[in-house]
């Protein structure tokens, strides 16, 4: 067990984490992945004031002939008279980002924890101020990268118990299939260490845990994703295959389109199931429109949110973003940098 040195990551680490502390929802056999922080009351608040906020401005900006350029004459036209002259830079972005993504999403609000938003600014106890360099944000950076030392350094304990010795020329990609959470390794190793390898992250929910970790790195402080590997199309896609399967238990791709509903292979009407089993109508409408798209498209193999992630001796490193949280990759933090061997778990 290596002791940390870096007092001043640590310092900024939120109190009181446990280090074998996984997720909640993982199965026996679990020896990967990380619970971040859950909500606290004020994260609450914050939420459900803007949530408020976001659906009564959704509905307003409806009534506009065209919502989308109503947007935009708010936050990027200066010559409007619509023009939020009196919002920050940093609070007419997200105005905007979260505006526009109700108006694609059909009124999903999916943010909420930005304590510099314009919104929040009559609540002093939690609003920070105009700039998001001070506004709270969930799964910060340093969080991201607190995380990261963990789960390399449990992959790490994982192989080294099972006798794997990862070299230091050693370079493989972790790639995860968004719906099982299958992983499979691939790189420079030789076949029967690989095949090891996926053997023990596949075991409990190792697997899926790495696949959430990954995903919630791809995203900036704003909740807005910053990696190559994803974009909305695939991550609606990836929503709405796990709305369906959780709330009907049958998979989506398997479906077949026939006179305006999908029937499974077993016969059975998915849409109706799924209207019946939906937990509340603004579910079922969202998510059934944007399943019957696919009765045009298909479902679209490219469109998976299949999500690769690197592993060297140094252990994890993104692949398809500019800032990312492996440690020859996390420079932009400061001097932050923390190897495989630097949590100790």
């Amino acid at each position: 067990m290596v002791t940390v040195n870096n007092s001043d990551y640590y310092n900024n680490i939120p109190a009181g984490r446990d280090l074998n502390n996984l997720p909640n929802t993982s199965s026996a056999d679990t020896t990967v992945g990380y619970q971040y922080d859950g909500l606290t009351e004020e994260d609450r608040f914050v939420q459900k004031v803007l949530q408020e906020h976001y659906d009564k401005v959704y509905k307003e900006n409806l009534s506009h002939s065209d919502p989308m350029a109503y947007i935009e004459s708010k936050y990027c036209d200066v010559t409007s008279p619509n023009f939020c002259s009196y919002m920050t830079e940093d609070q007419r972005s997200i105005a905007y980002r979260n505006e526009k993504r109700m108006l694609q999403t059909g009124g999903k609000y999916s943010a909420g924890f930005a304590r510099y938003d314009y919104a929040l600014r009559n609540y002093k106890d939690v609003y920070t101020g105009g700039s998001r360099s001070v506004g709270y944000v969930r799964n910060t950076d340093r969080e991201k990268q607190y995380a990261r030392s963990v789960v390399n350094q449990q992959i790490s304990n994982l192989l080294s118990k099972n006798g794997i010795s990862i070299s230091k020329q050693a370079d493989l990609v972790f790639s995860i299939d968004p719906y099982t959470y299958q992983l499979t390794v691939s790189g420079n190793a030789d076949r029967d260490t690989l095949s090891q390898i996926e053997t023990l992250l596949n075991e409990g929910d190792n697997a899926k845990n790495i696949w959430t970790h990954a995903w919630i790195c791809m995203h900036d402080a704003d909740n807005e994703i910053v990696n190559s590997q994803a974009n909305m199309t695939k991550t609606n896609q990836y929503s709405l295959w796990h709305e369906v399967y959780e709330t009907t238990g049958y998979d989506a791709r398997n479906a077949t389109y026939k006179n305006g509903t999908f029937i499974a292979e077993d016969g059975t009407d998915l849409l109706a199931l799924f209207k019946e089993k939906s937990k509340n109508g603004a579910g079922y409408e969202l998510y059934s429109k944007r399943w019957l798209q696919y009765a045009k498209n298909g479902w679209k193999k490219e469109n998976d949110l299949v999500l690769k992630i690197g592993f060297d001796s140094s252990g994890l490193y993104d692949i398809g973003q500019e800032r990312g949280y492996g440690a020859t990759q996390n420079m932009w933090m400061k001097g932050i940098s923390q190897s495989i061997f630097e949590a100790s778990v």
